[in-house]
């Protein structure tokens, strides 16, 4: 495990580590051209920003009065109705203001834009095989390198098991083609040494004043008193390659698109992950 770690974790890619066509870049930006980005600048989003976003943030991500509401919160999962009538109604006793005098039009003009940042009107289609998008994961695309998924692979990067949970096939599509345009990756990586001379490395999950924690390349996490080491090295995890478009087929794309969403909680398909779902080295 420690030797496969020296010098640096040399390791094949970071980040959300697919490709994607450069045939059909033009065809994804077009996309999210048109119903998305209609809501994205739609009177709704006036409305949220004027009337919630002082609280819960322009995005929903929450702040210091109020909850997040946006991606990942609970307020996600409620049915439409039921946030029409915490909209009109307020929660009483919470700090939640009625916002009836606004009329059903705009509430529900506000509804549709909360739905666009929860990601709750995207779809999820996906047209590859997901059983062969599996076995470019684990094999040709060396995703599980850098990736976990359902325990297997490595946990340098984000953990795809429930990625497709809030980003639908074309939100991961347009992550590949564009991978200069995603966020530089906040994770570090360190190489650790204590006293008896033992070397350890992997990303960092938690630093104090006092101690340090990293996760390993199998997903063991490993506490660190800094008084017990001699020495911490830290490097920026590297970013997503960008050369997949080149390494990987149309049709391997579209079949590892499919795999991903698919193996999300919440996609149509997780009933067949049982199947599709089986280790590395039994692909190969």
């Amino acid at each position: 495990m420690r030797n496969q770690l020296c010098g640096w974790l040399t390791v094949a890619g970071l980040a959300l580590a697919f490709p994607m066509l450069s045939s059909n870049a033009e065809s994804q930006r077009s996309n999210l051209t048109s119903p998305a980005t209609q809501v994205e600048h739609s009177n709704g989003k006036n409305l949220f920003q004027t009337t919630c976003a002082v609280c819960h943030g322009l995005d929903g991500a929450g702040g210091e009065h109020a909850p997040t509401i946006g991606r990942g919160s609970a307020a996600k999962s409620k049915s439409d109705s039921e946030l029409a009538r915490i909209l009109r109604d307020g929660i009483p006793g919470q700090g939640m203001p009625s916002f009836n005098r606004l009329g059903d039009l705009q509430l529900q003009s506000i509804l549709v834009y909360l739905r666009f940042l929860q990601a709750k009107n995207e779809t999820r289609s996906a047209t590859g095989n997901p059983v062969h998008g599996q076995q470019i994961f684990f094999g040709k695309g060396g995703c599980a390198n850098c990736h976990a998924m359902h325990g297997e692979g490595r946990f340098l990067s984000t953990d795809l098991s429930d990625f497709a949970y809030d980003h639908d096939a074309n939100d991961i599509r347009v992550a590949i083609a564009n991978p200069q345009e995603q966020p530089a990756p906040s994770q570090t990586l360190a190489r650790v040494m204590n006293r008896t001379g033992q070397q350890f490395a992997g990303v960092i999950r938690n630093e104090s004043n006092s101690s340090l924690q990293i996760q390993e390349t199998d997903g063991q996490f490993r506490l660190f008193m800094k008084y017990d080491l001699l020495s911490v090295e830290r490097s920026p995890v590297p970013s997503m390659p960008g050369d997949y478009r080149n390494k990987l087929s149309t049709v391997e794309i579209e079949d590892l698109v499919s795999y991903i969403v698919q193996q999300s909680p919440g996609s149509q398909a997780t009933e067949t992950r049982s199947i599709t779902h089986r280790k590395k080295n039994q692909i190969e």
